[in-house]
């Protein structure tokens, strides 16, 4: 789906309004979605409306999403939740590089509705994955934070402790698991359970916020998107999993353990290079955690 701002006189004819704000209307062949303050009041199906008029935003519905499902999400919400959404979104772009906006903008939008609804009800959720998806993607967790401020500071309710951790999961899911949130779901939790049987097995603690965990993680990351799209590493001009596992054979082993699990989880054993860089991070993590 794509929101495109005002430009040249664009006619488009109403074919239904779902509310004051929001209207389903045709231009040329195409359903698209037009919404603006208090729009559905100056027209009526069937008559013409200039989309590109000032304060009026068009969605272009892509394969995603249907015009239809669009309207009926943006009817749901209002129009200051919606100004809100896109605020965040656009906070999101400017801390964590480019996201596919629009895709993260209308489930955000339809997340944030309905958290509001729930702390003016006073009706609290359980978000049983806040500690990884904070140690895993600190980046996406302080974008989470800034997210519930601002709905503090625009809307004036405060959302319950924890709904951080689902806007940050909106932006993990777009960002790394190709706006999948289930997949975004299996790699918080996969990551985190690699470091507890790292941990357990060593039997010590890592410090999930050191330099060497936060590129472990960063590494992992990128080792998902590698496996889910069947680019993984090969054929490296350079053997040093036999050094490490000299060197450091808890590390080696670890490294074998967590390749294993992630192997399971993604459906797909993971190749010798792949499982030898790993072993350079475990070796890392394992002199911090044992010097």
């Amino acid at each position: 789906m794509t929101a495109r701002p005002p430009s040249a006189p664009h006619p488009v004819s109403v074919v239904r309004i779902f509310n004051n704000n929001v209207l389903l209307c045709r231009d040329g062949p195409d359903e698209i979605v037009v919404v603006g303050k208090g729009l559905g009041y100056t027209v009526k199906p069937g008559g013409e409306l200039d989309a590109s008029a000032p304060g009026l935003k068009r969605f272009v519905p892509d394969q995603q999403y249907a015009a239809t499902h669009v309207a009926e999400m943006l009817s749901d919400a209002t129009m200051e939740e919606a100004d809100v959404a896109e605020e965040i979104v656009r906070m999101a772009e400017s801390e964590l590089g480019t996201l596919p906006t629009q895709r993260v903008l209308l489930p955000l939008l339809d997340h944030l509705s309905f958290a509001v609804e729930r702390a003016k009800g006073g009706i609290t959720v359980d978000y049983p994955l806040q500690w990884e998806t904070g140690q895993v993607f600190p980046q996406e967790s302080a974008v989470g934070r800034r997210a519930v401020q601002l709905v503090r500071d625009r809307l004036g309710v405060s959302l319950q402790e924890g709904e951080w951790s689902a806007f940050a999961l909106h932006f993990v899911t777009h960002r790394w698991a190709g706006g999948d949130l289930t997949r975004s779901l299996s790699m918080t939790g996969t990551i985190s359970r690699v470091f507890r049987e790292i941990e357990e097995t060593w039997d010590t603690r890592i410090d999930q916020t050191s330099m060497s965990a936060a590129r472990f993680v960063a590494h992992l990351r990128y080792l998902w998107a590698r496996v889910s799209t069947s680019k993984q590493l090969r054929d490296s001009p350079v053997d040093f999993m036999g050094d490490v596992n000299e060197a450091y054979p808890e590390a080696a082993a670890a490294a074998v353990r967590s390749a294993a699990i992630l192997g399971a989880v993604l459906g797909a054993p993971l190749t010798q290079d792949e499982v030898a860089y790993l072993a350079l991070h475990t070796s890392r993590l394992y002199v911090d955690a044992t010097q």
